[in-house]
């Protein structure tokens, strides 16, 4: 019986009897007594589904849903009262990540791009399974294009347990491994279907805090690699705006294209025919004691405190960018996302300055227009990018287009582009896990199984406008972020905070960390009669003109740093070649860069 119906039933029966007023007075204080019974239950319940109510009892950052608690709540605005964190440091960003899976008491829900099957991929999924076991609610959505593609793995994580829910991102055929003919197939018949990617990267916990930016699950991302380490940053955020970052997930989550485990055809086979894998103990997950600080600092409250919870800053607005899956319906390679448009309008409202740092520098027709038409103001925007060198980058394809287009970039758009060095002068700060990779990268080098030793690779998604305005996700400066791959981040309005991220961005500029693109100085006019060479060269689709007007310069020592545009540039600086930081001769890495540039303009799309 209904509350309502009860009360109706109870008024007819006091009509029946002499002692109204009695009993009505009796019935009233039953049904104040239950009404408030039923109210501390509702608001039991929805403490219970509030992220922001949550103890997190045993970690110190309890201390930041006390921030929750006492911020305003007369604003619908979620951009406000936010509280951010930037993590720079490979070590530190696994750390956060462990000690904030052990916490979480709800919920864990992860988007990435890639999730190898090396020691930290195994250290965060053996973390995520001990969540599941106590009760926590985890779901994982991993774009199917360059994560490992084992069935067998799969299958274990499909049916480890029940609180683990993992989905694909575009497979092809239907299969966690299709076969190479299937592949060629999809490329021939669905080939934008094949190149749209979700390159989003997050992590969100109880609903209640959010991390994202450039790191995905790999050795590599963490200071863990004995050959390539990524120059890489992360945010984490606090507050209303991770319900924003909560419903970009579930619309994913939802996504047709996001496939089950369970529903791949060889997934399927393998648990049909009771061929899954046991992964029973913490040593079946084979790290070892590689991560022995990580799991102990993990569970040090005062460590977590000191490195996180305390270094957290309120931002005086936090708004988060997202692309919707499938990014946009164009019929080829174009058609911008909805993120795209958004960056571009911040962009373009630049008053003086935009400092950027991208692993990648290739720019499409709609991305110089904006460059150039900051440069044409009668104030020009000054625009610094701190990007990979030859020597540093993980992509020769793309770096290829960047080396090809520099005669636009520098001459025509004159953007102050620097170079990371694979072993830029403050190595040792930014990669302070350098000397035991190093000493381990030799010892397989010794056996055969390495041929370079540990190298910094930027791969920080950034950029500061003014000095007030920071973006921090996993947008590249490239056709694949601006027109294929989905991609999310956080615009953080507030001046202290973009400080920050500006000087870090330049202190990787500076002489020592960067080499430095400019002109060529050449007699006698050249560089015009060359620059027209190029740009010809440049619209045909084999582009062989062999000579660029640009190349990497290096501050001489005891030499004051100035910008290309000072007088005093070349008697302070000197060329050092268009490959610095390449082994000495003609290596293949040059031979594959120089080739990829003259025959790869009609690739630029897809880089």
């Amino acid at each position: 019986m209904s509350f309502r119906t009860r009360q109706s039933a109870c008024r007819i029966s006091v009509l029946r009897k002499a002692s109204y007023t009695s009993y009505a007075l009796r019935m009233r204080r039953r049904i104040d007594m239950l009404s408030s019974i039923l109210f501390l239950l509702l608001l039991c319940t929805v403490r219970a589904d509030s992220g922001a109510a949550l103890p997190y009892e045993n970690s110190p950052f309890a201390a930041a849903f006390k921030f929750s608690e006492g911020a305003p709540r007369n604003s619908s605005d979620r951009a406000l009262n936010n509280k951010v964190l930037l993590l720079e440091d490979g070590y530190n960003a696994l750390l956060l990540r462990v000690h904030l899976i052990r916490n979480a008491t709800r919920s864990i829900d992860v988007q990435t791009f890639i999730w190898t099957n090396d020691e930290c991929g195994r250290l965060l999924m053996y973390e995520l399974i001990q969540a599941a076991k106590r009760g926590v609610r985890v779901r994982i959505i991993a774009d199917h294009f360059v994560s490992d593609k084992d069935p067998a793995i799969v299958a274990f994580l499909a049916t480890v347990h029940p609180n683990i829910q993992l989905k694909h991102y575009r497979p092809v055929a239907n299969r966690i491994k299709p076969s190479k003919l299937r592949v060629i197939t999809k490329t021939l018949f669905r080939f934008r279907d094949l190149n749209q990617r979700m390159h989003n990267k997050v992590m969100v916990f109880d609903n209640a805090l959010a991390l994202t930016g450039g790191r995905n699950i790999e050795n590599t991302y963490y200071n863990y690699s004995t050959s390539m380490n990524f120059r890489d940053r992360d945010i984490l955020v606090f507050g209303p705006v991770v319900k924003d970052v909560q419903t970009s997930f579930e619309e994913f989550w939802k996504y047709r294209h996001a496939v089950p485990s369970r529903e791949l055809l060889d997934v399927r086979a393998i648990i049909e025919g009771s061929r899954v894998p046991s992964f029973n103990t913490k040593a079946d997950f084979g790290f070892g004691d590689v991560f022995a600080g990580i799991e102990r600092d993990a569970d040090d409250a005062g460590r977590i405190a000191a490195t996180f919870v305390d270094r957290m800053l309120p931002a005086k607005r936090v708004t988060f960018l997202a692309d919707s899956p499938g990014k946009n319906r164009s019929l080829w390679l174009r058609g911008r996302g909805e993120i795209t448009k958004q960056l571009a309008g911040i962009v373009s409202g630049t008053g003086s300055e935009l400092v950027i740092q991208s692993p990648y520098l290739v720019l499409s027709k709609a991305s110089a227009r904006i460059f150039r038409d900051l440069r044409r103001r009668d104030n020009p925007v000054r625009v610094v990018i701190s990007s990979n060198s030859f020597g540093s980058t993980d992509n020769t394809v793309a770096y290829s287009a960047n080396y090809r287009q520099r005669c636009t970039t520098i001459e025509k758009l004159g953007l102050h582009v620097y170079e990371l060095a694979p072993h830029p002068a403050h190595l040792d700060e930014i990669f302070p896990q350098y000397p035991e990779m190093l000493a381990l990268a030799k010892v397989q080098r010794d056996r055969g199984s390495e041929e370079r030793l540990p190298f910094l690779c930027v791969h920080a998604k950034t950029f500061v406008r003014d000095g007030r305005a920071a973006y921090i996700g996993t947008y590249n400066l490239d056709p694949r972020s601006e027109n294929l791959n989905t991609e999310i981040g956080f615009l953080v309005e507030d001046k202290r905070i973009a400080s920050m991220l500006r000087d870090t961005i330049l202190s990787d500029c500076s002489p020592g960390n960067s080499w430095v693109i400019a002109k060529k100085p050449m007699p006698l006019g050249l560089g015009k009669v060359n620059a027209i060479l190029q740009g010809m060269s440049g619209l045909s689709p084999i582009d062989l003109w062999p000579v660029r007007n640009t190349s990497s310069f290096e501050l001489i020592p005891g030499k004051t740093p100035v910008p290309p545009e000072h007088p005093d540039f070349y008697t302070n600086y000197k060329d050092v070649g268009s490959f610095p930081g390449a082994p000495d001769g003609l290596s293949r890495k040059e031979v594959h860069t120089r080739i990829y540039k003259a025959i790869g303009v009609r690739a630029t799309p897809l880089l």
